[in-house]
């Protein structure tokens, strides 16, 4: 039986717990909390979390160190659950490392063969055709991705994001494997597209302008097969995201669920235009693609120059509203890499000043995220999703994505003077 003392007790509990949950005392008391289960209380973790509560970055190194350090993590990631390839999708300070991740680990790929090629590591090159292969034990009979290990449900933005790593393995390896589960993966995206040319089937939260990195999935699979059907599914959806374009460069349904568009879906979108325009499709080309993306990069850019995150060129606002103007106060560190990779590789194709200065100041400001010094294998080259560490974006957790990202912008910017492109 509750007693009345019970039932006064649960009640101050709960809004003790809505408090912590709706305010910044709130966060941080909760970031405290978290560490402190996960890590012992030493000098050194203590350092790491005041840093994290003021907040405060830290100490930049070379591109060399960083990218390294954060290789060796991405490989820590995939090698700690040894049942399989697959990487983990996040690090948290409240349960350690989560579930290998099909959607990441698939475009994550691309990022191993670019290193193992640059710096002639065969072992990321076979961790690289591991994952593809693990991929391929675990696709879905009818051919799609599914979210997770654990949760079985099959999405379309994950099908895309294998479908690159499984063309990047058969493109490096000629294991005609790959190249038949993208094919069969391709086949399932074509069946289930909606007449408008979106996808509404088999997604997290209904149509959105991020499938236009399916379409950049589609059109390489196009590219190797030459089945049309490939590029017709392509095309009709790239129509559909340019029909969400207003006139000042936003996307309407850019964004997770019912909130504002993030950096991390922002940019995803713009690079699923940027590399299709690329891609070796006539159809694609007469949609006229790059003065899309243009006009939405160049707007970024203004907002990374006058809307710094704590006065700090290189953290961009996570969220903006249609008006671009940066509604909240922290910065999604994955959204800004992805954005260096975007401007490097339009800098391929158009020659800017303003766009490389914007990527080397995200690269430099998300370094300045990444702990180098520690001995903890957890941390040491990890990427935090946010900054402030304790809210925003996969607040107090280290997600694969993160650091795929930074790799890959490093790998980029100093693979300028001869275009390095990395496909995914």
């Amino acid at each position: 039986m509750i007693t009345l003392k019970g039932v006064m007790q649960l009640t101050l509990l709960r809004k003790l717990k809505r408090f912590l949950v709706a305010t910044e005392i709130g966060a941080k008391t909760r970031m405290i909390f978290q560490f402190f289960l996960r890590f012992s209380f030493t000098g050194k973790n203590f350092s790491i979390l005041r840093r994290y509560l003021k907040p405060e970055l830290f100490e930049e190194d070379s591109d060399q160190v960083h990218l390294d350090a954060t290789m060796e993590w991405l490989k820590y990631a995939q090698d700690h659950d040894k049942s399989d390839a697959g990487i983990a999708n996040v690090y948290y300070f409240y349960n350690g490392w989560g579930v290998s991740y099909p959607e990441t680990s698939g475009y994550i790929i691309p990022t191993f063969l670019a290193y193992s090629e640059k710096f002639k590591d065969k072992s990321l090159k076979d961790r690289a055709v591991a994952i593809g292969k693990w991929e391929i034990d675990i696709q879905a009979p009818d051919g799609g991705v599914y979210s997770s290990v654990v949760r079985k449900n099959i999405r379309v933005f994950n099908t895309g994001q294998v479908m690159l790593g499984w063309c990047a393995l058969y493109e490096a390896t000629k294991n005609r494997e790959f190249l038949k589960a993208a094919s069969k993966a391709g086949d399932y995206l074509c069946t289930i597209q909606e007449t408008n040319g979106s996808w509404i089937t088999s997604t997290h939260c209904g149509a959105r302008t991020l499938h236009a990195r399916v379409d950049w999935a589609l059109l390489r699979c196009f590219e190797i097969t030459r089945n049309p059907l490939y590029e017709i599914s392509a095309v009709e959806n790239l129509k559909w995201v340019l029909s969400q374009q207003t006139p000042n460069g936003w996307f309407e349904n850019s964004q997770f669920d019912d909130e504002l568009p993030i950096m991390h879906t922002i940019i995803y979108t713009l690079r699923g235009l940027l590399e299709s325009h690329l891609s070796n499709s006539t159809a694609v080309k007469e949609l006229d693609l790059l003065s899309c993306v243009k006009k939405t990069v160049d707007t970024l850019c203004d907002c990374a120059f006058d809307q710094p995150v704590d006065g700090v060129f290189g953290l961009v606002p996570r969220a903006f509203d249609r008006n671009w103007i940066g509604t909240v106060s922290d910065s999604c560190i994955t959204g800004n890499v992805q954005f260096a990779c975007l401007l490097f590789r339009l800098s391929h194709i158009i020659e800017n000043e303003k766009y490389i200065k914007v990527a080397n100041a995200l690269i430099s400001a998300t370094k300045k995220t990444q702990i180098i010094n520690t001995d903890n294998r957890n941390l040491r080259g990890a990427v935090p999703g946010t900054y402030p560490m304790y809210t925003g974006y996969v607040p107090n957790g280290y997600p694969n994505w993160a650091a795929k990202y930074l790799a890959d912008s490093i790998l980029m910017k100093t693979g300028l003077p001869e275009k390095l492109r990395i496909l995914a």
